[in-house]
């Protein structure tokens, strides 16, 4: 895995976020969104994943109309798992539930995806390169030859998101994937650019049922199969 050594300082996080077209700023306001959003959801009435579920469509609704004034196009592959793609720089980058390691450097531990993911993810993980090796590689080389698939030559990047409720905070971090283990779960990175602070909540904002998990229901399990051509 490649270490982003500078990622863990204020100048260091902004710089690597701006080399794959991304500014701080936008993640910030996506994630303000995402706690607007939760914060809808009554804890006595509604359903028990619905918090979940209003935090991700808040953050992914934010991310992309703000990325799309930033000249990033909008996708949804299979019709379900909404993908945002930056042609000039070739990166694609997605939204999934991290765990409890998200945002953080903790030696050799490193985060997972909450949830496993189906053949589609696994397919554009399989085709992921390192920084490294797209420098050594052309365009011409790095392409791959399927014309009809939109992320042909993208490396997919993903935006994790952890909401822990005993700090008080939203934890996220942007990591290219290497590889999914054998139970389909993300663990492996080739890159992580980890913010040098989180974002804080209010107490009143993790106000949950016993029990519950605030991450549970932040995005569907990725279990959308690859159709053969």
């Amino acid at each position: 895995m490649v270490n982003l050594e500078a990622s863990g300082e204020p100048g260091g996080y902004a710089t690597e976020l701006a080399s794959l077209g991304l500014r701080s700023e936008t993640l910030r306001q996506a994630l303000g969104a995402s706690n607007t959003e939760r914060a809808l959801c009554s804890k006595k009435h509604a359903a028990r994943i619905a918090p979940g579920i209003y935090a991700y469509n808040g953050l992914v609704t934010s991310l992309s109309r703000q990325l799309e004034d930033e000249g990033w196009e909008r996708v949804d592959l299979a019709g379900v798992l909404p993908i945002m793609l930056n042609p000039d720089r070739r990166i694609a980058l997605g939204v999934t539930s991290g765990n409890h390691l998200t945002g953080l450097r903790q030696g050799r531990q490193q985060p997972r995806s909450r949830y496993p993911k189906g053949e589609l993810t696994r397919k554009l993980v399989g085709r992921n390169v390192s920084q490294g090796q797209i420098e050594l590689l052309t365009r011409s080389v790095f392409q791959v030859d399927e014309p009809k698939d939109e992320l042909a030559g993208y490396n997919l990047w993903l935006m994790l998101v952890y909401f822990d409720q005993e700090r008080k905070e939203i934890r996220h971090e942007v990591s290219l994937p290497e590889r999914l283990n054998v139970k389909g779960y993300v663990k492996d990175w080739y890159a992580r650019v980890t913010p040098p602070d989180f974002y804080s909540v209010d107490s009143d904002d993790f106000e949950i049922n016993d029990g519950d998990d605030p991450n549970e229901g932040f995005g569907p399990p990725d279990v959308v199969p690859v159709e053969p051509r």
